[in-house]
């Protein structure tokens, strides 16, 4: 048999090199198309909350099953939204009330919403979604309160946790952002812009599929204690 021609060699070469470069651009281009493998949702500066903080009424505890809370950042619960009429979300623990009222308050002191709701039997994590016609401007604050009343002749029993939401205007370019962006992505994209109700609504849609990432956002502000608690099993509240 004679000696291999060193052209055909080169030949040979220069046929598989091709080959070699493509099937390596097939695995970076697998790896980007599977970027939520790699994401990790942090709220940006949450807070860690105080021992002392104010998330229940009348106690000087910090975060923990017993305690009606807030699922928002820092002691001050303090969020943002984009939404006309957003979500607030709430721990509540096991009690024996029938009741709790829920109130949103405008930043002249003027309760621009209250209703009443039965929470019998409601422990876990509550959705409450701000009605349709209650619209929230751009750029104002607003203090929400929820209350479970256990004695309605004696409110100073109440059991409370207030805080405040502000909807702000994203810009064009973080719009544009969203729009090809995965529901995961989204929330990744609403947490680095600081914009709390979106990211929370959007894990929250999205906790069955990645529980990871919801109790990683929780305990970025200082929610680890109830990161794991399941949602309110008779219903997610929505407020007409």
């Amino acid at each position: 048999m004679g000696k291999p021609n060193i052209k055909s060699r080169g030949l040979l070469a220069l046929v598989i090199s091709p080959i070699i470069v493509t099937f390596s651009g097939w695995q970076l281009a697998k790896a980007q198309s599977t970027p939520e493998l790699l994401i990790s949702i942090e709220f940006p500066d949450g807070g860690q909350r105080s021992p002392s903080g104010r998330t229940s009424g009348g106690g000087t505890r910090g975060p923990s099953r017993s305690d009606l809370i807030a699922l928002m950042p820092g002691d001050d619960n303090a969020g943002t939204t984009i939404a006309s009429n957003p979500k607030i979300f709430l721990y509540v623990p096991e009690h024996e009330a029938k009741s709790a009222e829920f109130e949103i308050i405008d930043e002249f002191g003027e309760t621009i919403y209250l209703t009443n709701l039965d929470v019998t039997n409601t422990s876990g994590i509550v959705k409450l979604t701000v009605p349709k016609n209650v619209n929230l401007t751009k750029n104002q604050e607003y203090t929400w309160r929820f209350a479970i009343v256990f004695d309605p002749w004696d409110r100073s029993a109440d059991k409370f946790v207030e805080g405040t939401i502000k909807k702000v205007e994203i810009s064009s370019d973080l719009e544009n952002s969203l729009k090809n962006a995965t529901p995961l992505e989204q929330a990744e994209i609403y947490a680095k812009a600081r914009i709390w109700n979106e990211t929370i609504a959007t894990l929250a849609e999205l906790r069955n599929s990645n529980p990871t990432e919801w109790e990683e956002l929780l305990t970025s502000v200082g929610l680890k204690e109830i990161a794991s608690e399941p949602f309110a099993s008779c219903c997610q509240i929505e407020l007409e």
